[in-house]
């Protein structure tokens, strides 16, 4: 089996992978006073004014579950063992749209469309880490 494929770290999307290691979820965030919507995925500016003064800032790591689906043969080999994986789009308290996994899942879980998520970090090997989500539960 060959090894688990690794994020593409570059200079703009370093801060948020340095934070997942640390166990925090951080967002861009645009500066502008007529924007301040965050952003995600990491950008050199703002998708939604344009402007290119963008911070990054911790947010809570809650959303909602937008859309999901089970994936039982991933692309990937070394994930073969973890099938089937419940991909999902998880709307943020923030606002911005992210795609990841939703862990734990039981079979008295039953539909979870729009059932709310906390992230949870979780290692992916040489020490780092990858947001993944789970339900909340009451």
């Amino acid at each position: 089996m060959s090894s688990r494929p690794s994020p593409r770290v570059n200079e703009i999307n370093r801060p948020f992978w340095e934070a997942c290691n640390d166990g925090k979820l951080v967002l861009q965030r645009c500066l502008s006073s007529k924007c301040a919507q965050f952003v995600y995925y990491p950008r050199v500016c703002c998708p939604h004014c344009g402007g290119g003064d963008l911070q990054w800032t911790e947010v809570s790591g809650r959303g909602r579950i937008l859309s999901y689906t089970a994936v039982h043969r991933p692309q990937h080999e070394s994930f073969y063992p973890e099938a089937p994986i419940q991909f999902i789009a998880v709307s943020l308290n923030e606002g911005p749209l992210m795609y990841s996994r939703l862990l734990e899942l039981s079979s008295d879980d039953g539909d979870v469309l729009d059932r709310a998520v906390q992230v949870v970090f979780v290692d992916h090997g040489n020490g780092d880490k990858v947001p993944f989500f789970k339900l909340v539960r009451d």
